[in-house]
């Protein structure tokens, strides 16, 4: 009889706790997730683009510290393909700020 008892508590602790922390977990997504986003902002090294060759094959358009690159990465290998000028890395940087700017829009007109 006490076993029973005490399973009916659990079970109800359950019932009520489960809800609570499910809805927690979403409110934190929603209102973090313009953070996780901008997780890479502050970053020394940061992608700026990646194009896709392949499965494991891709280009990929970075910038460590002040220096761009375009670096192809395939199967467990990493080369420096060769240097970006900074007028380059410059118009990079900008195009994929249109980018974040154009899905922002396009996320509030969702809410919308």
């Amino acid at each position: 009889m006490n076993g029973d008892y005490q399973f009916i508590v659990t079970l109800l602790k359950i019932l009520i706790f489960l809800p609570f922390i499910l809805l927690l977990i979403y409110t934190s997504l929603k209102m973090g997730g313009d953070k996780l986003q901008n997780i890479q902002n502050g970053r020394y090294m940061k992608i700026l683009d990646r194009l896709p060759l392949s499965k494991d094959n891709a280009i990929l358009a970075v910038k460590i510290g002040d220096k761009g690159y375009i670096v192809s990465s395939s199967n467990g290998k990493v080369e420096i393909l060769f240097p970006l000028e900074e007028d380059e890395l410059k118009k990079l940087e900008s195009s994929k700020v249109d980018i974040n700017v154009l899905q922002k829009l396009r996320k509030k007109e969702e809410k919308l």
